[in-house]
């Protein structure tokens, strides 16, 4: 009986592709204004990013830019608050399925296929 990858291709793939790709985007965009005018507190804000971006432990990063979007979030007022909340409701769906098949995660970790034999 087969359950699943590990890491989907596909469509799908590429549908994570672009959620890891737009989680990086907040975080540098909306996060990173001001942090990024000094290039040291920009810094692990940056290596977060490209780590989303790449797809580099994938679920690792994800849940550290979902902290920090719901820290934005607090600090933000009106609208951009619940749009970084929202943000990081998506940000947590990435955190619970990985990087997808066009990720670093996918080339270190090779695709698992989980089969119960009856």
């Amino acid at each position: 009986m087969f359950l699943g990858a590990m890491f989907p291709g596909g469509l799908i793939g590429v549908t994570l592709l672009i959620g890891r790709l737009a989680a990086a985007a907040v975080l540098v965009f909306a996060l990173g204004g001001p942090a990024l005018e000094s290039p040291w507190p920009a810094l692990p804000l940056l290596f977060l990013a490209a780590a989303l971006t790449a797809g580099l432990l994938t679920r690792f990063a994800a849940a550290a830019c979902a902290v920090l979007v719901m820290f934005g979030a607090a600090k933000a007022d009106g609208t951009l608050s619940a749009v970084l909340a929202l943000n990081a409701l998506h940000i947590v769906g990435l955190v619970l399925t990985g990087g997808g098949a066009y990720s670093l995660d996918a080339r270190l970790f090779g695709r698992r296929v989980i089969r119960l034999d009856d």
